[in-house]
């Protein structure tokens, strides 16, 4: 851990203000390690560094966080709060847009709780205190609320605070986050990304992550949790405290906000939705993640946000709605979203969130992958190809390894021009298939436990992929230029 001098060195920029006193199987596997705890370093001495939610995906979960609630508040910085242990599985935000966000936590005390967020100026230093919001935790402890009426681009902190009356007497962890930037605004952005962190691994990789002050958004593109064998609530919501209670999440939660999928094991290993009842364990993900639910399909968990005129990010549902009986990958509905979505984006970027890769990989067990349904698969591809949709990066996990190529084998084969990103994995064994990828294809695989970075120019019309191992070193470089 680096001194006091050290921690608020890398985050000069924050400006705390002088009265403001975080084998060869393919797919994600089980695997065991030792596990880990602590509080992630440096945050609460300072904080982190748009476009709207998908249409139809009104409303949220939790509080009315409108800003009619009264004018802004005096600010009382959250670090003259004492930080109390009943926040065991830290704070996070997400499914953030230019005016709202979704803010989380779980909550194991007794305390009246409100939640209270703060804009951030410039040099990093508290702006404004918006009015606080009431935080009821749910059954379970689960405290959901949308705060509304944010600033495009800006900063942002947040605690959740127990209170005696109007009085703080103790606070959660302090998080942070970045609202989108406006619909008409084109600037850089830079996005996390990372698959596959099993439990009672060490998670290093997402400790590096939430570290970083630059981040914008981070993908959890799925088995963020590995819940083999779990047939109750009360089985799901361990395994994902068990997860979520590593210092890696808690660093990398409160450092950003997160957009969030699903592959297999946030229900069991390779888990057919045909056959298998997911009730539970997509009510305990939902419990544990700061997802908006869409007011006309609450339990739908695929999206559109976007950031501005830079990047519109889609996030699919590769496994809940598969049916092999009607060799469909997605539901209908959820292909003809993905495809009027990429049609009408203003955006350079589209960055498609996929657990599982759509590329053309040199070995089997296609049956559990985009390429076990071809039908669908080459519908996408060729209407991608043919549309043509420009600014398209397949951003995928689930294979236990690292890489970056082209969808398709070769110069003949849909999806030559489209390029794969494959993230993570973030805690798990190196698969060795990684071997098996060639030139021209694949430019670079890896099997070394990483967090992945997107730095998206719009006006170079450039993107930047990096990958970056437990000791911040930067693996592998590489460029897409649209």
């Amino acid at each position: 851990m680096a001194d006091d001098d050290e921690q608020l060195g890398r985050r000069r920029f924050l400006g705390v203000s002088a009265a403001a006193v975080a084998g060869l199987a393919l797919g994600c596997g089980d695997g065991t390690g030792e596990g880990e705890d602590g509080a992630v370093p440096g945050l609460d001495a300072g904080a982190r560094d748009a476009g709207g939610a998908d249409g139809g995906a009104d409303g949220g979960e939790g509080e009315d966080g409108g800003r009619d609630a009264g004018p802004p508040e005096p600010v009382v910085p959250p670090e003259s709060t004492p930080e109390v242990d009943a926040f065991g599985l830290g704070v996070a935000s997400g499914d953030v847009t230019a005016d709202a966000a979704i803010l989380w936590a779980r909550y194991d005390g007794a305390m009246p709780l409100a939640a209270v967020v703060f804009r951030l100026d410039a040099a990093g230093g508290y702006a404004e205190q918006l009015p606080r919001l009431p935080a009821s935790p749910a059954e379970g402890g689960f405290v959901h609320v949308e705060v509304r009426g944010l600033t495009p681009g800006a900063r942002y902190r947040y605690a959740f605070f127990e209170m005696d009356g109007d009085a703080r007497v103790a606070r959660s962890p302090i998080g942070a986050f970045r609202a989108a930037i406006a619909p008409s605004a084109m600037e850089p952005l830079v996005i996390g990304a990372v698959s596959c962190t099993s439990n009672g691994r060490d998670k290093p990789t997402l400790e590096r992550a939430g570290e970083r002050e630059d981040l914008d958004v981070f993908l959890m593109l799925g088995d963020t949790t590995y819940n083999d064998g779990s047939s109750s609530v009360a089985q799901y919501r361990a395994k994902w405290a068990e997860s979520l209670a590593s210092a890696g999440w808690r660093s990398v939660r409160r450092a950003t906000s997160v957009l969030a999928t699903w592959d297999d094991h946030e229900v069991d290993n390779n888990f057919d939705p045909e056959r298998d009842d997911v009730t539970d364990a997509l009510s305990v993900m939902f419990e544990n993640l700061p997802l908006r639910r869409d007011a006309s399909a609450p339990d739908r968990l695929y999206k559109r946000v976007r950031w501005g005129l830079t990047a519109e990010v889609f996030v699919l549902d590769c496994r809940g709605e598969r049916r092999r009986s009607m060799n469909e990958y997605l539901s209908r509905a959820q292909l003809d979203w993905l495809k009027a979505g990429l049609a009408d984006s203003p955006c350079v970027f589209k960055i498609i969130a996929n657990s599982v890769p759509i590329g053309d990989f040199p070995f089997p067990s296609e049956s559990d992958r985009w390429e076990g349904f071809p039908a669908q698969r080459e519908e996408i591809l060729r209407y991608v190809d043919e549309a043509p949709i420009d600014g398209v990066i397949w951003v995928s996990g689930d294979f236990h390894f690292a890489s970056f190529g082209r969808v398709g084998a070769n110069d003949r084969a849909l999806g030559w021009n489209q390029r794969e990103v494959l993230a993570g994995p973030g805690a798990q064994t190196g698969n060795p298939a990684q071997l098996l990828l060639r030139a021209p294809q694949y430019e670079w695989s890896s099997m070394t436990n990483n967090y992945t970075t997107l730095e998206l120019d719009p006006a170079r019309r450039r993107a930047r992929v990096a990958w970056h191992d437990r000791d911040a070193t930067v693996l592998q470089t590489s460029e897409i230029v649209f």
